[in-house]
C-alpha cells in the first residue's frame, strides 16, 4: 500500500465533514432515512467499532473470521454532530499512525476472512473504509444539490 491510500482516507474524510458542516446549516436536512447527526455517528462509530478493531485483528496474525458490520439499527439520538465528528477524526488519525507502524507482511500477507468480500488484508480494509466514505460523500453532494436548488 503507497503513502496515497492513507492520504486518499484523510481526504475523503475531510470532504465528508466538510460536506456534512455545510449542509448541517439545514435542520431538516436528511440523506434517505438518516439526518446528518446520524451519519456523523454512524461514521465515527463505524471506524471505532469495525475498522480499527479489524484491522488490529488482521495485522495481529489472528486470521479472523468477520461477518458483515452494521450499526444501521443504533440509536444515535444523544450524539451531537460536532462531537461524532471530532471522534471520528481522531480514531481515523490513530487507525492511520497504527497502519504506518505495520511492516508490509503484516498489511499484505496476514489477512482476514469476510462474509462479503473474502480474504482481506489490512490494505483491503482500509480500501473498503474508502469506499464507505465514498459511499457517504455521494449522498451528502446529492443532499447539497437539492439544499443549493
Amino acid at each position: 500500500m503507497s503513502e496515497d491510500m492513507l492520504d486518499d482516507l484523510l481526504s475523503s474524510q475531510q470532504l465528508v465533514i466538510a460536506m456534512l458542516r455545510v449542509s448541517a446549516e439545514d435542520p431538516s436536512a436528511r440523506v434517505g432515512a438518516w439526518d446528518l447527526r446520524d451519519i456523523a455517528a454512524h461514521l465515527a462509530a463505524t471506524e471505532r467499532d469495525c475498522y480499527v478493531p479489524r484491522v488490529r485483528a488482521i495485522a495481529g496474525g489472528e486470521h479472523p473470521a468477520f461477518g458483515l458490520f452494521t450499526n444501521d439499527g443504533t440509536d444515535f439520538s444523544g450524539i451531537h454532530l460536532d462531537e461524532a465528528l471530532d471522534e471520528w477524526t481522531a480514531t481515523r488519525l490513530m487507525l492511520i499512525g497504527y497502519v504506518k507502524t505495520l511492516d508490509a507482511d503484516q498489511r499484505t500477507a496476514l489477512t482476514g476472512r469476510h462474509e462479503r468480500y473474502g480474504e482481506v488484508t489490512v490494505d483491503r480494509y482500509l480500501e473498503i473504509a474508502l469506499a464507505h466514505d465514498r459511499d457517504h460523500l455521494r449522498g451528502l453532494e446529492r443532499l447539497a444539490g437539492e439544499l443549493t436548488r
